[in-house]
């Protein structure tokens, strides 16, 4: 009698050992469910029933031993059918339900409800369908380890207790899939948060940008203005006006760093009106500008700094007649930029200066992989600027 008593605790110890292991590696899977088998199975509900069933059959092991059934099956030494048993069932019924709930879950997402009705609509359908699905599973069971008959007092307790599994199951659902929105709704905004700051940034950048063009340029125009004064008075007032507009067009931008062909093409006329003053008949520019092409939006002082380095490497480097051509115009490849001068050709290994340097800057940061910069001295020495991305002044089409 006390040897069978010791077998009989050693079972129940491994029974208990047996459950306790099934019941930690399912909770532990099904805190892992959306990673289950991503990198061996790619088709999304394939992957997920996988996940179901395994889970379903680890929980159903470590529940097992609080049924009555069990208990039956164990005085009846019908364990090794019990199991197997048990083990079907939580198959068909849990894949059962995962595919019924999966297939509303679809159905939902394209009505726009809210996350209340959503959560109340599928918790129904897991109830439902877990109560039905126990009546048959039930039915059998009580035929095999029961009293052989199924009772309405049996019925009634199936139903009751599957109730509480699909209320307990749908409770799980809900609150993993909130749990999963609210890091989703956290991801989102540390993005948002992410692209305000880079935003900010940019807008930094670009008004170091302008901040150090407009002195460098400053300083040249008021000492010519400063030689201007003695000799020539009405030419010293042309170009401080001319440099007034300049400037104004800098500042007064309104926090916006695009400006329109037409206001960018109107400001280097200006610029190389001054320098004209300057240099009187050792300076011709001539801009020919596409009518289709007046609204579009460009970084401001694109231009300026390709125009300046055409003055001082052609002009000033030599003391020459330089010839400036300007021309914008709308091309396969987006909008074309072309700045050609008659001055020293190239260098081979061209290392660009600042003001070209800034124009790089800009075009990275208005419009990322969306522009080519090149400089040629065949069959024309010229600078070309392609932007590929075109993007309208819409309030002023």
């Amino acid at each position: 009698m006390a040897n069978m008593n010791n077998q009989a605790f050693i079972k129940l110890v491994i029974i208990v050992l047996f459950s306790s292991v099934m019941l930690v590696t399912g909770m532990y899977l099904l805190s892992r469910f959306n990673r289950l088998f991503r990198r061996y199975v790619k088709h999304e509900l394939l992957r997920k029933n996988i996940a179901v069933w395994l889970i379903s059959i680890c929980l159903i092991l470590a529940v097992a031993p609080t049924s009555i059934e069990f208990y039956a099956a164990l005085v009846k030494n019908k364990l090794h059918i019990y199991y197997p048993f048990e083990c079907f069932c939580a198959t068909v019924g849990s894949l059962f339900v995962f595919n019924i709930s999966w297939l509303v879950v679809k159905y939902l997402d394209d009505k726009g409800l809210s996350f209340r009705k959503r959560m109340a609509i599928i918790l129904g359908t897991i109830i439902a369908c877990t109560m039905l699905m126990s009546i048959p599973i039930n039915y059998i069971g009580n035929i095999y380890f029961g009293e052989g008959k199924a009772s309405f007092a049996n019925i009634q307790l199936s139903l009751l207790f599957s109730f509480y599994t699909g209320c307990m199951v749908g409770l799980v659902y809900i609150t993993m899939t909130y749990i999963d929105l609210d890091r989703k709704r956290k991801l989102n905004e540390k993005d948002l948060e992410v692209s305000k700051l880079q935003a900010l940034k940019n807008k930094a950048e670009l008004d170091a940008l302008h901040s150090k063009i407009n002195p460098h340029f400053l300083y040249n125009a008021l000492n010519s203005i400063a030689d201007l004064s003695i000799t020539d008075g009405k030419k010293a007032r042309k170009m401080t006006i001319a440099l007034a507009d300049l400037f104004r067009y800098s500042i007064n931008y309104s926090n916006h760093n695009y400006s329109t062909v037409k206001e960018e093409l109107e400001m280097t006329e200006v610029y190389l009106a001054i320098e004209k003053i300057r240099f009187e008949d050792k300076l011709n520019y001539s801009i020919v500008l596409a009518d289709d092409v007046n609204h579009y939006l460009i970084p401001r002082f694109i231009l300026q700094p390709v125009v300046e380095n055409a003055v001082k490497h052609g002009l000033k480097a030599t003391g020459k007649m330089t010839e400036i051509n300007i021309e914008v115009k709308n091309g396969n490849e987006g909008l074309q930029i072309i700045v050609a001068d008659n001055g020293p050709a190239f260098p081979d290994e061209l290392i660009p200066g600042y003001g070209v340097k800034s124009i790089y800057d800009k075009l990275d940061l208005l419009f990322p992989d969306n522009y080519e910069i090149h400089f040629s001295n065949q069959p024309q020495k010229k600078v070309s600027i392609h932007i590929h991305k075109l993007m309208k002044n819409e309030p002023a089409v």
